[in-house]
């Protein structure tokens, strides 16, 4: 079917304007891909790696490496470590049990926690640090060392993941109560990733942080469900952003490309 048109004698006129139109279309429409694929990265990295890092932060990871922590937690901690190495952070890494150990320091690549996932792949499996861990469970020591570390480095946005069953030794909870009292002050947040911990223990460090520095996120053994405390999700700025930019050029490609139209002219 033709359709009908009205003769237009200055088609030369409109020559650069449709030039001028297809290079801002095709300028606006990389930009529209490019905002859709930073929305798309950010959806994919915020459900698979936001849960354990905080976002916007230069954290510590803080293992608990004590004889207390079962065989199905060292499944836990395997597959942490392994979400870990791929989330293409920077973190540092605390290994601990009764003393701590420095074994990443701040701002390390993630992928370089890769080399330590064949110690927990097997309860027993030989380690460097066996002869320097008696053992027992002295968690403020690890809170200790990281908080040092980020003090060292010079950290101004640091936080700390502590990844242990929290059985921690009972003459030391007026150390543990003094240490985490310097996180508060320092403004530096603690997530603690609990693993199948006693009712007990989890309530101690809830309390604990209960008015404000953190939060306690539970993990069962396989076939229970997570259970989180005072969790704080962080807002996803890059999939924010991204959704924005997309919103706004669209908005671009509305007014400024939209179907030309005709109206008759009112009368006067």
């Amino acid at each position: 079917m033709r359709r009908s048109a009205i003769p237009f004698g200055e088609v030369r006129a409109l020559l650069r304007p449709e030039r001028r139109t297809l290079a801002f279309r095709l300028v606006l429409a990389a930009a529209l891909l490019g905002a859709l694929a930073a929305a798309y990265l950010g959806a994919h990295r915020t459900g698979k790696h936001a849960g354990l890092l905080p976002s916007g932060r230069s954290p510590i990871v803080a293992i608990d490496m004590s004889w207390s922590v079962s065989y199905d937690n060292y499944d836990e901690i395997e597959r942490a470590l392994q979400d870990l190495a791929g989330s293409g952070r920077h973190i540092g890494l605390v290994l601990f049990s009764d003393v701590a150990y420095e074994a990443l320091p701040p701002g390390t690549r993630a992928s370089e926690l890769r080399p330590y996932l064949r110690f927990f792949r097997k309860r027993g499996t030989q380690n460097p640090w066996q002869e320097a861990f008696a053992g027992g469970t002295r968690i403020w020591s690890a809170l200790d060392l990281a908080h040092r570390m980020l003090m060292r480095d010079r950290v101004s946005n640091g936080a700390v993941v502590l990844i242990s069953d929290l059985a921690d030794a009972p003459n030391d909870r007026a150390l543990l109560a003094q240490t985490l009292s310097s996180y508060v002050s320092d403004r530096i947040p603690v997530k603690i990733v609990a693993l199948d911990p006693t009712p007990e223990d989890e309530q101690l460090f809830a309390r604990a942080l209960a008015h404000g520095g953190g939060s306690v996120e539970t993990l069962g053994p396989p076939g229970r469900p997570t259970a989180q405390r005072k969790a704080r999700p962080a807002l996803p700025t890059a999939l924010v952003a991204s959704a924005l930019a997309l919103a706004l050029l669209l908005g671009v490609n509305e007014l400024a490309l939209g179907r030309l139209s005709w109206r008759p002219r009112s009368a006067a």
